[in-house]
């Protein structure tokens, strides 16, 4: 009866663990940024750019951390461009694909990448994947989740 019981306890605790490995990106983009960073959205089909570069481009220059998203549709799965700013100044650019392998068979994943010298990109409005804030360098991309 109790090893029954233990394995009861042991098994609950590896669900709730694993249950925590979901790749959620705004839990990673507010662990970088800070529950006060503004958030300025999610741009995507049925919500135009403007208003998300405008509102990160408007933090960045006030030195604000802040979180914007940008969700389109890959190839073969949704991926989301985001950037966040936190309270030192750093900036990061995070990457979420709901299928790397392009279908059922894999999970979500998020990479992230620092981004050195960012400075401001007004010129999103050509390209749907650019993102408001440019990097004169990006850092190695390091998988948060997956």
């Amino acid at each position: 009866m109790m090893s029954g019981i233990r394995l009861f306890w042991f098994s609950s605790l590896w669900a709730l663990g694993c249950s925590s490995n979901a790749c959620v990106l705004d839990d990673d983009l507010r662990l970088f940024a800070g529950d006060g960073a503004l958030d300025c959205g999610t741009a995507d089909a049925s919500h135009d750019r403007a208003d998300i570069d405008k509102c990160a481009a408007d933090a960045f220059d006030g030195g604000k951390p802040f979180i914007a998203r940008y969700a389109r549709m890959g190839v073969d799965s949704k991926v989301v461009d985001a950037v966040g700013s936190n309270t030192d100044g750093k900036v990061k650019i995070f990457r979420w694909d709901s299928s790397p392998c392009g279908g059922d068979a894999c999970s979500a994943v998020t990479d992230v990448q620092s981004c050195d010298g960012p400075t401001l990109n007004m010129e999103t409005s050509s390209d749907p994947s650019a993102l408001p804030i440019s990097c004169a360098s990006l850092g190695t991309p390091q998988r948060i989740c997956g």
